[in-house]
């Protein structure tokens, strides 16, 4: 135990060291939570692995151990991503260190517990970890009714397994078959955490037993009732308790993503994810799968999982995890594989969900997420105010990595001209998935997409926006839609031009539906090239059957729509789902995706 003596002698010199330095002796650090803060430290020099491991250990099983000068500033929503990583570290460790861990991670010990239907709450009623107001037992009944809610949501309605009984597990399960909540005080570094159990046999084949510890009080973490904080935080480490049972193994930020999901189905009135979103949204040219310096990105992504159940449903989620069993392949791999399922794809849907996500906070338009009025606007990578723009690019460190995009703002010059014309030169489409559309917000504060650029086989397109003159700026969504290749470079120009001329051509175009997704009856604007022609609009499924014809008839040139009231030809509403609407005049042709909610 001498090394370890060493260890501890070395952490507190060096922690009243930090403590007592001038701010100019070490680097200004971001806000960070408290294992971003360690992390730092030992990329700093300061503390070695080893130590750095240790600290975490406090900061997770001993926080009172932990000195001050290690603590962060933004409270981790979740301890596993912590346990994971110390679990993984014992082998490598130095024996001593090692040992002291395995001590402080037994599972707690408690005083008493009172049992529900499928969980035994452990609680002490006096001392360090004393429950929140006892004798009150108000926040004790209200831990047992958290359970009680998520296991019912989780389990019962999602269908996600329900987690291994931990009987036999050689680390403390008591047999009784309800699964162990532990109250406790983790002071102020994370909401909570789910601790590992063992491994059980059969399959799945990663599945393993857990069990969760909860903070006794909330005080500290900003709420004026600690019973919403102790709400989300049982929904969240139970959902990872649900995970363990699929694949306890599966990449942390998929596991952080539908855990922060899930609470908000079980607690949809709390909102406490939303904190997070920023996270997400202010680096929209990070890979989906990135977690930032601060460690809250990762909690963000839950803007995914969103997406995705909003337009597929609730259980696409707990699909996923089904899927995740017994494969050793990568969450977003394991996804994409899933989604086909859904008659869909992993591109087809990240480009969505890029465009999704520019409708948000103040460009909410109630079309796409039903609490995107309550998140903040994603971050635009470049801004453009005077025209002509040439050459126009991200600066590279803001270029697209996999499954990511940048957002190009057009603000009007207030030049009088009625189009802006923006062009796009991107890799070549044949060795680089990638979309370019545009969004638009017009002067009166009404938001919707514009449309999409058709890109040719270099990888270039271009599209030109019609009432420029009222229109208050324009957004070019670019998605990297590779799952595995980042910084994907490309240029764009842009000017602002007169597109009323007298005699002017009209050109063949499909606009976006609006509104798209719906449930009652959607808009298809297109364009007749002038001249007129034979127009088909035909409305088919993902199978391609053809469902609808909805125009089928000659016209002159000009602008036309057809409203597509949710019914096929023989008069049946349709059902929900994917559906694709084909322009095809004088055998020019273009598809629009159309998605139908009941």
């Amino acid at each position: 135990m001498r090394r370890l003596a060493a260890y501890l002698a070395a952490l507190a010199v060096l922690a009243a060291l930090l403590s007592a330095a001038p701010a100019s002796a070490r680097p200004e650090l971001p806000r960070m939570t408290t294992p971003r803060v360690i992390d730092a430290s030992q990329e700093l020099g300061e503390i070695n692995y080893a130590e750095a491991i240790l600290l975490k250990a406090y900061s997770v099983y001993a926080p009172d151990r932990l000195p001050e000068a290690y603590r962060g500033g933004i409270v981790e929503k979740c301890g596993y991503p912590t346990v994971r990583e110390i679990e993984d570290a014992l082998p490598i460790l130095p024996a001593d260190v090692a040992d002291e861990i395995r001590d402080l991670r037994d599972r707690p010990s408690n005083m008493t517990y009172i049992d529900t239907e499928h969980f035994r709450i452990h609680y002490d009623t006096s001392g360090t970890h004393k429950i929140y107001n006892w004798p009150d037992t108000t926040y004790r009944d209200a831990v047992m009714a958290a359970a009680e809610l998520s296991w019912a949501v989780e389990v019962d309605t999602m269908g996600f397994r329900q987690p291994p009984d931990d009987g036999s597990d050689p680390d403390g399960g008591d047999g009784s078959g309800l699964y162990d909540i532990y109250v406790q005080d983790l002071g102020t570094s994370y909401y909570g955490y789910t601790g590992t159990g063992w491994t059980q046999p059969g399959a799945p084949l990663y599945d393993c037993s857990s069990y969760v510890v909860i903070d006794n009080d909330y005080q500290g973490f900003g709420y004026p009732d600690p019973i919403d904080p102790m709400k989300v935080t049982v929904a969240h480490e139970f959902n990872h308790a649900c995970q363990m049972a699929h694949d306890y193994y599966e990449d942390l930020w998929y596991m952080e993503c539908s855990a922060v999901w899930s609470e908000d189905e079980v607690f949809d009135a709390i909102n406490d994810y939303v904190f997070y979103i920023s996270y997400f949204v202010t680096y929209p040219y990070m890979t989906l799968e990135w977690n930032d310096v601060t460690g809250a990105r990762m909690y963000g992504s839950v803007i995914w999982n969103k997406f995705l159940s909003e337009n597929y449903g609730q259980g696409i989620v707990p699909d996923i995890w089904d899927a995740c069993e017994n494969s050793s392949s990568p969450s977003i791999d394991v996804i994409a594989s899933k989604l086909y399922s859904y008659t869909t794809t992993i591109k087809d849907e990240f480009r969505e969900f890029a465009i999704w996500n520019w409708f948000t906070g103040t460009r909410d338009d109630g079309l796409h997420y039903e609490e995107g009025y309550l998140w903040p606007n994603p971050a635009v990578t470049a801004t453009c105010n005077t025209y002509p723009i040439v050459g126009g690019a991200p600066i590279p460190a803001r270029e697209p990595q996999h499954l990511a995009c940048n957002y190009i703002r057009f603000n009007n010059s207030a030049s009088g001209y009625d189009g802006l014309t923006i062009t796009y030169d991107g890799p070549g489409i044949m060795t680089w998935d990638q979309h370019a559309s545009v969004n638009v917000e017009m002067n009166t504060g009404d938001t919707a997409e514009y449309g999409e650029i058709s890109l040719a086989l270099p990888g270039t397109g271009e599209i030109t926006i019609d009432d420029w003159d009222v229109t208050t700026r324009a957004c070019l969504v670019v998605s990297n839609l590779s799952t595995l290749t980042d910084n994907m470079q490309y240029t764009f120009d842009a000017d602002e031009v007169e597109t009323a001329v007298p005699g002017e051509a009209q050109v063949f175009a499909l606009r976006p539906a609006s509104p798209n997704p719906f449930t009652e009856s959607t808009s298809i604007s297109y364009s007749v090239p002038s001249g007129g022609g034979l127009v088909d609009v035909t409305i088919y499924d993902v199978s391609g059957r053809e469902i609808r014809t909805l125009v089928r008839d000659s016209m002159a040139g000009g602008e036309a729509r057809a409203v597509w009231d949710g019914l096929d030809d023989s008069g049946r509403r349709v059902a929900t789902g994917i559906y694709f609407a084909r322009l095809n005049i004088n055998g020019l042709t273009a598809c629009g995706k159309l998605v139908v909610l009941k």
